[in-house]
């Protein structure tokens, strides 16, 4: 059985679950078009026209 006693845990594993999580949160906001800093990156998703939106400037 391994002596734990003094033994200190290595943060690794953990701090590279959240930055590979951050990565992935950050590509899925980019795709999905919450930002844009990659441009041309994501779907183009065309806005349909609301006939009852009275914010239209026709």
């Amino acid at each position: 059985m391994p002596r734990l006693v003094g033994k200190r845990s290595n943060p690794t594993p953990a701090i590279a679950l959240i930055i590979l999580a951050a990565a992935a949160l950050g590509v899925s906001l980019e795709y999905y078009g919450y930002m844009n800093v990659v441009p041309g990156f994501g779907r183009t998703v065309p806005y349909p026209i609301d006939q009852n939106n009275d914010f239209d400037a026709r």
